[in-house]
């Protein structure tokens, strides 16, 4: 029967024991897996298939007693892919939800086998933790998708500023005649008081009564009033001289436009009551005396103001400059400031405002409209006899009065705030380059000179007191933070010296260095504790700097540190107008936590840069914008951010009276032409028109209020 069921397998016992092992009794039993009809019949035929034969075994070779080669190993050819086995798919519900259950736990533990892999940090990671303050990062600037080659633009032409001078002698030659100039801005403005009482029907005094006529009171009446324009003219010189210059130098500027109202309401005034019958309506003389004091105080105001910030700049031998450097920290700009010469501060000063260039484009444009408005409502009317009384109305129209003092006022406001706190801006083009943009803060801007002070030396391991000042001095040097100066008095008050120091590796909360091939530490507490320095209970002073020289204490020197008033409400103001300060601090122990639990500080709204990036803000030897902000004679964070907003406010404080100036001039402009086309002399009077014309100039006021309120 065995060999009934060899000769019907096809196989032998052997070869059957050589495949599945050794004939035994403790073989497991195979019991064959139920399959259906189908699936056992395509199993039969694989089966059935022929199986390759096996190689003849090699013939022996006859062994010559030499050293025979290698023998190639024959790598059997690739057989061809076969076409992907389908997928066993269960087959009803009960069997694909079990299955599906089943890969579901696999999966989950899987998960959980290594969810704690990373959960318990190393030692080192725990410390800088612990000892390490949370800095911020920088965003990466995303890389805009690649544009189309353009044609290259020509490059604009640059201004050409005035010659360097030194601000000592501008603040001299500013400072001449500008006493005077002050009081005939006062003498006009009483002169020009009295044309408006002139030009006004008062209920207890009539002019009438002092002529025979009504005509020949018309007559008196614009006489005196030609008279006082005359004399508002002669004291206010100098808008008529700056006319003839910039007419001379193919500038044109509102001064020019009101010198042209008053010659022409000069010729009105004289021809009043001789032309033609204009009822009661005398010449708007006084007016246009308003508008030449109003040039003549913006023109006081801007000398003045000139002549502050020369005067300030000039106080200081090394005073700190302010620029604004493009890239500076998150791909934005910043305010940076470095102690250095003021060089081109003079040319800036000199330079023309930005008002002024906007006017170049702005005068003509309304000198030729006045021109046309007065031969239209006259010539075109058929009564060329109107046309001084058009041309008079027209330009004292068009000569807003926003438009004398948009950048002299607001100027010489901020100009005196400044003056107080030693800052002084840079000209307009400081103030032009003011913008949104972060500040760059450093430690003398929190704590200037003599903010900061060593309450006591303590020294441990029997260290000589001299040595552990001199490396504890040593290292703040070449640190440059601001504890330098105050360790800089101690050390010599002690009688050491600054020793030779190698390996100088900056750290957070501290440095540390090789002096004398002795490893030198200095820092705060956290970073002695991250160096596995033992501090003894009590000395855990976070206002305090440590020395440690070989692993081991050997000196600690405990802070005073004294907080300017003015610190908290300048962040405050910064913050409030969307500007960034950024700590650049050298400083180990002046980090955001000591700064928010000892003074308060919204430090939440600060951005803290890591170590190495503060060093880089914060590096002397960096390279600046060549265009100066602004100029400060002190240190201290209050002038900086005064500087900086200031110019801020002020360009704004210029473009929205720019914008009320031409937009009162244009409107102006057209009322008169309407009313001067249609002979409508009862309804320009004088008091209408001084109306109008105060109209436009309460907002320009308001805006020099607004431009130092910050």
């Amino acid at each position: 029967m065995a060999d009934d069921r060899e000769k019907g397998s096809g196989f032998s016992v052997d070869e059957i024991l050589a495949e599945y092992g050794s004939k035994s009794k403790n073989r497991p039993k195979v019991v064959e897996f139920p399959e259906q009809p189908g699936v056992k019949a395509r199993r039969q035929k694989e089966i059935d298939l022929p199986m390759p034969e096996d190689p003849p075994p090699p013939e022996p070779e006859e062994d010559d007693g030499l050293p025979k080669p290698p023998k190639p190993i024959k790598v059997p050819p690739r057989a061809e892919p076969d076409k992907p086995m389908a997928q066993i798919k269960p087959k009803g519900l009960r069997r694909a939800l079990g299955a599906r259950l089943s890969s579901l736990i696999r999966q989950a533990d899987t998960y959980a086998d290594h969810m704690y892999d990373e959960a318990e940090p190393s030692e080192e990671v725990k410390k800088a933790e612990r000892y390490i303050p949370g800095t911020d990062r920088e965003e990466e600037p995303a890389q805009a998708a690649p544009r189309p080659a353009r044609r290259p633009r020509s490059t604009p032409k640059q201004e050409e500023l005035p010659p360097d001078v030194e601000p000592a002698e501008l603040a001299a030659r500013w400072r001449k005649g500008l006493v005077s100039q002050g009081r005939r801005v006062l003498i006009a403005g009483v002169v020009t008081l009295a044309a408006i009482v002139v030009s006004l029907d008062l209920p207890f005094f009539h002019w009438d009564d002092l002529a025979e006529s009504p005509l020949a009171s018309f007559r008196l009446r614009a006489l005196i009033l030609t008279i006082l324009l005359a004399a508002v003219g002669a004291l206010c010189f100098d808008v008529i001289t700056a006319a003839i210059r910039q007419v001379m130098e193919k500038k044109l500027c509102p001064e020019l436009i009101a010198a042209l109202a008053w010659v022409f309401t000069l010729v009105d005034g004289l021809t009043a009551g001789h032309l033609e019958d204009r009822g009661n309506s005398l010449p708007c003389s006084a007016v246009t005396a308003v508008g030449l004091v109003c040039a003549l105080w913006g023109i006081h105001a801007r000398q003045a103001a000139n002549r502050v910030s020369a005067k300030v700049a000039a106080q200081a031998r090394t005073p700190y400059v302010v620029t604004l450097d493009d890239n500076k920290w998150n791909a934005r700009p910043a305010y940076a400031k470095r102690s250095d010469i003021p060089t081109g501060f003079g040319s800036q000063l000199q330079a023309e405002s930005g008002p002024d260039k906007i006017y170049r484009v702005a005068a003509p444009l309304l000198i030729l409209g006045g021109v046309l408005c007065a031969l239209l409502a006259s010539v075109g009317r058929g009564a060329p006899e109107r046309f001084t009384w058009a041309a008079s109305c027209g330009f004292t129209a068009a000569a807003a009065w926003p438009a004398l003092l948009v950048y002299g006022l607001p100027y010489r406001r901020l100009a005196d705030r400044l003056d107080k706190l030693g800052a002084a801006l840079a000209g307009w083009p400081g103030v032009l380059r003011c913008g949104s943009a972060g500040i760059i803060i450093e430690d003398s801007d929190l704590f200037p000179t003599g903010a900061v002070q060593v309450s006591q030396v303590n020294v441990f391991g029997g260290v000589a007191t001299e040595k552990v000042v001199a490396y504890t001095a040593t290292l703040l040097r070449a640190l440059n933070c601001g504890l330098t100066r105050p360790f800089h008095d101690l050390l010599r008050a002690q009688g050491a010296i600054y020793r030779e120091v190698s390996g100088v590796v900056t750290h957070e909360g501290g440095v540390s260095g090789i002096i004398r091939n002795q490893e030198v530490l200095v820092g705060t507490a956290d970073f002695m504790q991250m160096m596995d320095v033992e501090l003894k209970p009590g000395h855990n002073i976070r206002a305090a700097v440590f020395c440690a020289i070989n692993g081991e204490l050997a000196g600690l020197f405990p802070l005073h540190y004294t907080l300017n008033p003015a610190v908290n409400p300048s962040l405050s103001a910064l913050i409030r107008e969307n500007m960034s300060p950024v700590l650049a601090t050298r400083d180990p122990v002046i980090v955001p936590a000591m700064l928010e639990q000892k003074f308060q500080l919204p430090v939440d709204k600060l951005e803290f840069p890591g170590v190495q990036r503060r060093l880089e803000l914060s590096d002397p030897d960096q390279d600046h914008d060549h265009t100066a902000v602004a100029i400060l004679a002190r240190e201290g964070l209050s002038a900086f951010c005064d500087a900086v907003l200031g110019g801020r406010r002020l360009r704004l404080a210029a473009r929205l009276g720019l914008l009320f100036a031409i937009a009162g001039a244009a409107l102006g402009l057209m009322m008169t032409f309407y009313l001067t086309s249609i002979g409508a002399f009862a309804s320009l009077t004088t008091l209408n028109f001084l109306i109008f014309m105060f109209a436009w100039l309460i907002p320009e006021l308001v805006i020099t209020h607004w431009v130092d309120q910050f």
